[in-house]
């Protein structure tokens, strides 16, 4: 743009406008020019072809080279009368002599009214067919010109002058036509261009204001725009947006919070309270219930008001069955039980608007039923609103597990305590099974040096070609260790779903224990997403054991990106020591997640195993599957330790690129 037009704002609003009103201006002049002025210069060129073989018959006769000169008066007399638009006909000899005239008086302007003469007529003539008239008439006039020959010889010319009159007022009367017309289509232009303006920028203008909100962080905004346009589907996809970014918000502030209480009274408060809010509900309630009593629940929360405290629920096995098929919310008429259900649930839930019911589940076992009453106008809870309550509710059951096993154990010995806690949360952390990827074999164990460990490692599939990677390692061992495994574990779930970038996830997780974890607690992390599809794993570090690659041609090599551990340094000093790194893989490839359990491993001398001797049998281990791999490295580390006692907790993930 011109720098002198860059203080001028235009409206998208005007600019359709003119936009509009340019292609109809061309459109009009195109078919004005088409229809009017070509169409007349078209009946002028034929106008002069037909003069011009008057002409050429005159001529013709002329060439029969009679001296009789007067025959021919009668006949270019004749041609006078028949063809009104000729004004004059002039036949000169080869001495430019004129020799026969006709003169079409009612093209002439004369003061007085009385019969011209023959002289006079010629003198009139010769004037014409010098073109000595007015300046004004010079445009109405034409003449053709034919010469009059036989063989070589030159007898003579032949000249008609006629008038365009007719013709020049048949053209300004269609173009002050086509003016008048042009303005009303100008008009009419303009009014559809306001109202098409109207129909492309208002929706715009909606939408720049809700931008405007999800800057200043207002989220949740939603558009009512129904068009099946590129708009509506902008509207669609900024609605989509929107909810992902409150159910992100929401996700957040959930999972930290949840992580600042372990008693049971709170949390189920905290649950009931937040959920309901979130979803917009009239009500929210949850049940929970023991190991022994199967289908029996009590009210342990309720909002924002409840049945009476004691309120049970009891619900048969076919219930049980459906809420555990898929861990999902569904409505609770779907339940054989729904009836009995109604009779504790508040009188708002059996009104108009949806109820959910969503298990709470631990242990593979139902241990609670949360429902929730919908709003009080239709429609239904959206999926998007079912997956958000299952997700709140999965990351609560981690919390409520925590807490009731803490409850379930207070009345014993605290060592038992501790280590039983810390047993059943370090099972519940670890994957029951290694995931499948197409592309990628991958194999994972973990040996506690005690009862319980710190170690930790989990897998997030986050589409069908990416999969999450993680190990951990809290410093110290037993219940503390394992509970704070816990705590880290509910946040990979919600983080996982949030973030791609191994570094903003690390930092966002560094971010969130600061406010959790004691001081003299510290956790070392490597976190990494494999995308098979374009054989890429990015990875980042923080604080923990080098990540081992090696390629086909058995080459190995240890890969340290800088990272410092979880829990030791805010205020922008963890994002800034910490470091990304992208490693393109070919098949046949192999990568190593290890602890320091390994690496340190040491045999009755005070030895350590050593980073080295773990990249020498790296290279020259040779097992047909991860499993074999997995199983002949730790043989060498037991060979090297013997019957020296294990000191630290021993995890491992191996992952091998398939062709």
């Amino acid at each position: 743009m011109h720098p002198s037009l860059q203080k001028y704002h235009f409206s998208l609003r005007l600019k359709i406008t003119l936009l509009f009103l340019m292609l109809v201006i061309v459109m009009m002049a195109t078919i004005g020019y088409l229809f009017t002025v070509r169409e007349l210069d078209l009946r002028k060129e034929q106008m002069k072809v037909r003069m011009e073989r008057l002409a050429n018959n005159i001529a013709a006769i002329r060439s029969v080279e009679t001296e009789d000169w007067d025959v021919y008066q009668t006949y270019i007399d004749n041609q006078i009368k028949v063809n009104p638009d000729i004004v004059y006909i002039a036949i000169f000899d080869d001495q430019n002599r004129l020799r026969v005239h006709a003169l079409n008086r009612d093209w002439l302007e004369l003061e007085s009214s009385r019969p011209l003469t023959r002289m006079e007529q010629a003198g009139i003539i010769m004037q014409l067919d010098q073109r000595q008239v007015a300046a004004e008439s010079q445009r109405d006039f034409e003449r053709q010109s034919v010469q009059i020959m036989v063989g070589v010889r030159n007898l003579g010319r032949v000249n008609i002058g006629f008038s365009l009159v007719d013709l020049n007022d048949e053209m300004k009367r269609n173009l002050q036509s086509n003016l008048l017309i042009d303005s009303v289509f100008l008009l009419l232009a303009v009014l559809l261009a306001l109202f098409i303006g109207s129909r492309i920028i208002n929706p715009l203008g909606k939408l720049t204001a809700a931008m405007a909100g999800i800057a200043q962080g207002k989220h949740g905004q939603q558009l009512q725009i129904t068009s099946r346009d590129e708009i509506g589907k902008m509207a669609s996809t900024f609605n989509y947006m929107s909810r992902g970014l409150q159910e992100k918000q929401i996700i957040e502030n959930y999972s930290r919070e949840l992580g600042v209480t372990i008693e049971l009274e709170k949390i189920a408060r905290f649950i009931t309270g937040r959920i309901g809010a979130a979803l917009r509900a009239r009500a929210g309630l949850l049940f929970l219930g023991g190991r022994e009593e199967a289908g029996r629940f009590g009210l342990v929360s309720a909002w924002p008001e409840g049945p009476p405290a004691g309120a049970r629920l009891e619900i048969g096995e076919e219930s049980i069955a459906l809420l555990l098929e898929g861990c999902s919310a569904r409505p609770l008429t779907t339940l054989p039980d729904h009836a009995a259900l109604r009779s504790v649930l508040l009188a708002e839930c059996e009104s108009k608007g949806e109820a959910l019911v969503a298990p709470v589940v631990i242990k593979e076992a139902l241990r609670g039923i949360f429902i929730l009453c919908g709003p009080q106008e239709p429609p239904d809870y959206s999926e998007d609103e079912i997956r958000l309550l299952d997700t709140l509710l999965s990351q609560g059951g981690i919390a409520i597990e925590n807490a009731l096993l803490y409850e379930e154990l207070a009345g014993q010995e605290r060592l038992k305590q501790e280590f039983e806690i810390a047993r059943r949360v370090q099972q519940s952390l670890l994957p029951q099974e290694t995931p499948r990827m197409p592309g990628l074999e991958i194999d994972a164990i973990c040996i506690p040096a005690e009862e319980i460990g710190g170690d930790y490692f989990d897998f997030f599939p986050l589409d069908e070609h990416t999969l999450g990677i993680t190990i951990a390692d809290v410093t110290g061992k037993g219940s503390s260790a394992a509970f704070y495994m816990a705590v880290i574990k509910g946040m990979m779930i919600s983080l996982t779903s949030i973030y791609r970038s191994p570094k903003e996830l690390l930092s966002e997780l560094n971010r969130r224990l600061l406010g959790t974890m004691e001081k003299k607690i510290f956790v070392t992390m490597t976190y990494a997403v494999i995308d098979v599809e374009q054989r890429l794993m990015v990875f980042a570090r923080a604080g923990h054991s080098a990540l081992i690659r090696r390629t086909g041609a058995a080459r190995v090599e240890s890969l340290t990106p800088r990272g410092i551990s979880l829990g030791l340094a805010g205020d922008g000093h963890f994002e800034e020591h910490i470091t990304e790194q992208r490693v393109r893989y070919e098949p046949g490839d192999l990568f190593l997640f290890y602890t320091d359990g390994i690496s340190e491993a040491m045999n009755r001398g005070r030895q350590e195993f050593g980073e080295e001797r773990l990249l020498e049998w790296t290279a020259r281990v040779a097992g047909p599957s991860v499993g074999a791999i997995r199983q002949e490295l730790l043989e060498r580390v037991g060979e090297f330790t013997r019957s020296a006692p294990q000191h630290d907790d021993i995890t491992l993930v191996t992952v091998r690129a398939l062709q």
